[in-house]
């Protein structure tokens, strides 16, 4: 039986302190030395999850994963179902330090029982969590139809300095996969900022962008 931490953050902006000292004094308070932490750095894009994937490898039926928060899990909540009922088929026991409920059901070994009621209220929670989803994704819908019939534009507000920079480069006869690159933004926002200032994409440009 091996225990091992698991920790994530989206951007390299992010810190794990606040993971690193949840997980340290669950071993402390637990009297647990882990067998590694593992920790991952995610973009929202792609969700690959590197050192994830290296712990699953080498997870054995009895180990145990401890996470801050059950969304450490997964990107949303149908992958965080989907990894849970891996975790659960391989006979993994998961300790969310911020459930301390479902967490107390492993203290004297994890009964069919305990591991039907750990189930439900898992459920019960991935169920409340997307209504609540659905409630904050209706009230954005309704708040954003109340400001355009307001007449108030709507979406980010402009970069003006990003947008003058991507076209001076451009009028520089800079290609849009060069500015990409260089602005370390996508290609559609490289076309809207020329496309916004007025100026004409010529035919030889989007050539080069296709074929790079």
């Amino acid at each position: 039986m091996a225990y091992y931490g698991y920790e994530r953050v989206s951007t390299g902006k992010q810190g794990f302190d606040r993971q690193d000292e949840a997980l340290k004094q669950w071993s402390s308070d637990n009297g647990v030395i882990y067998d590694k932490v593992f920790s991952d750095t995610v973009t929202g894009k792609t969700f690959f999850r590197d050192a994830y994937q290296k712990m699953k490898e080498i997870l054995q039926p009895g180990d145990y994963v401890v996470i801050k928060e059950i969304d450490r899990l997964g990107r949303d909540w149908d992958g965080i179902k989907e990894e849970w009922a891996w975790m659960d088929k391989h006979d993994i026991n998961v300790i969310i330090i911020d459930m301390p409920m479902m967490n107390s059901m492993y203290k004297d070994g994890a009964t069919l029982d305990m591991r039907f009621m750990r189930s439900v209220i898992f459920e019960l929670m991935c169920y409340l969590a997307e209504r609540e989803r659905e409630k904050i994704s209706q009230r954005t819908k309704e708040a954003l139809a109340a400001k355009k019939s307001a007449g108030k534009t709507l979406g980010r507000p402009v970069d003006e300095k990003r947008r003058k920079k991507i076209c001076k480069l451009y009028l520089s006869g800079m290609s849009i996969v060069d500015i990409s690159k260089q602005m370390d933004v996508a290609r559609g926002t490289v076309y809207s900022a020329i496309k916004e200032a007025g100026l004409e994409i010529k035919k030889d440009r989007r050539k080069e962008t296709k074929g790079s």
